[in-house]
């Protein structure tokens, strides 16, 4: 039996600049059951591969990840691509919802909220085909397989929409064709993709050595894999979903450790293909991308290695003041000289402000090719590495009162053996264990974990003003700390769009029109 429903692929920046000004329901990517044709068991993975693909983009690629990146004091760079110099402005400004911004600076916003619709519309679309009686084998490994990816897809989607957005949407393959959904707050979004993940480890696991996952590009995951791969990213979302300190209180730390206890024993990362795989990593890596050109590395990072260093660039030209008297850092931590490359001039324009400067890139993918390639056409792409499971895991562990669970994970974990750090002590101090879990994960997750330090400094730390920077310290005052639903969207649903962040929201939650 036929079944009309979608194979949606979204190519981030492309797809957008293709629709132009097209009316935004004919994009209504929410509905189940509207365009392309699935009619054989064939083309389940088809729609599926399209599915994945279109979760990449919209999460990974450069819009929203450098522009978040920028905003979140890991990367810097003064240039207009991405939105990142509006985005990195000091003080910093709201992010203006509106049709009428330009597409690039819409994508910060558009690119995730579609991409994510999108693959979750292919899920649903393989879901309701198999009910429809669509099938490979006949309820066979593969059906289950697919079946599996599809649960996955869907759980990825609905995270990072929690993880981003003040609310998302949620649609499942028996909802109604053309029906205009609700929205659902953050928190239920991520409860909703906890679930998913769940089932799709529940049919993986069932299936044991007859399970194969091929939908991200250049891996085969068996059920093992797959499994360790769906409890880490619920240990991400049910982790990193506040958008405050007080809401990180809120956080189910017994949950994000059973799953953390059970996640990636390896390094997740798709291999680049120079056309739907591909990422932001490409404008943040060294020696990709068009270096020096594109981001570096944040000044506040280089000063959470080398405490001597200031925590913002000197504005010399602006504000006359001293210049950078040592722009070469000096660490204990080895990484500094394995991660990160020293450049001695800057290549952004002082008139973009001289708080972009920054003398160090990001140079671990060079030093180590098998960790990452050129975020385009070669090599693996980190998105979610063996150790930030485990830094999660020792988090919960601290904020479960469990010190010296957490420092056998840490100083088993990346801190010493990358790092070359000293181990803790039995009895080191939970604010001591604090500050290494907010330095570890900048430093070992930066350009592994799309966004992740957004999503960390704004739960981690208090705001801070411009002016007086930490290291690890929280987001600025003024920054967004997280995303409103696209203005073309609320059109459809008849609302008034609206803004995060800027002088009137100063810890970038409440909804400004």
């Amino acid at each position: 039996m036929k079944k009309i429903i979608r194979y949606t692929l979204i190519f981030s920046l492309a797809f957008f600049a293709a629709v132009g000004c097209k009316d935004i329901d004919t994009l209504n990517l929410n509905d189940p059951g509207r365009n392309g044709l699935l009619a054989t068991g064939s083309d389940l993975f088809k729609v599926l591969d399209a599915g994945y693909a279109s979760w990449w983009q919209g999460v990974h690629g450069p819009a929203p990840a450098i522009a978040l990146s920028v905003a979140a004091d890991a990367l810097t760079l003064g240039r207009e691509e991405f939105g990142a110099l509006r985005m990195s402005a000091e003080p910093r400004k709201a992010y203006n919802n509106r049709i009428a911004e330009a597409e690039e600076y819409k994508q910060i916003a558009e690119g995730p909220w579609y991409g994510c619709l999108s693959a979750a519309a292919s899920a649903n679309d393989v879901m309701a085909a198999m009910k429809e009686g669509i099938s490979i084998d006949k309820g066979g490994p593969q059906d289950e397989s697919a079946l599996a990816a599809a649960h996955f897809l869907r759980g990825v989607s609905w995270g990072y929409l929690g993880l981003l957005f003040d609310r998302g949407l949620m649609v499942d393959e028996d909802d109604a064709p053309n029906e205009k959904a609700s929205f659902s707050d953050y928190r239920t979004m991520i409860g909703a993709a906890v679930g998913e993940l769940e089932e799709a480890i529940t049919i993986a696991e069932a299936l044991g050595p007859d399970f194969i996952h091929t939908s991200f590009h250049g891996l085969a995951l068996d059920a093992g894999q797959f499994s360790q791969l769906c409890h880490s990213y619920a240990a991400r979302f049910l982790a990193q979903w506040p958008r405050t300190m007080e809401e990180n209180e809120d956080v189910d730390w017994a949950a994000v450790q059973a799953h953390a206890e059970q996640g990636l024993q390896w390094d997740f990362a798709p291999m680049a293909d120079g056309g739907l795989w591909q990422s932001y990593q490409q404008y943040a890596f060294a020696e990709t991308g068009g270096d020096p050109f594109w981001a570096r590395v944040d000044q506040r990072l280089v000063a959470a290695l080398d405490r001597n260093q200031p925590t913002r660039y000197p504005e010399v030209e602006a504000l006359g003041e001293d210049p950078l008297p040592n722009p070469t850092a000096q660490s204990n931590d080895q990484r500094l000289a394995s991660d990160f490359v020293f450049i001695p001039f800057n290549s952004f324009p002082a008139e973009a402000g001289e708080w972009h400067f920054s003398h160090y890139k990001h140079n671990r993918n060079q030093t180590a090719p098998d960790f990452a390639g050129d975020g385009h056409s070669a090599g693996p792409m980190p998105a979610f590495l063996s150790a930030d499971n485990e830094l999660l895991k020792a988090e919960a562990m601290l904020r479960q009162e469990d010190n010296a669970g957490a420092i056998a994970v840490l100083n088993a974990g990346t801190r010493v053996t990358r790092g070359g750090l000293p181990p803790f002590s039995a009895g080191t101090s939970g604010q001591a264990l604090e500050q290494a879990l907010l330095y570890e994960r900048a430093i070992e997750l930066l350009n592994a974990a799309p966004m992740g330090a957004w999503f960390d400094r704004r739960r981690l730390a208090p705001r801070l003003e411009y002016t007086e920077l930490d290291a690890l310290g929280g987001l600025q005052y003024g920054t967004p700390a997280q995303l409103p639903v696209p203005a073309r969207e609320l059109e459809v649903h008849g609302e008034e769009p609206y803004n995060f962040g800027g002088a009137l929201d100063p810890y970038g939650v409440e909804a400004v029109y």
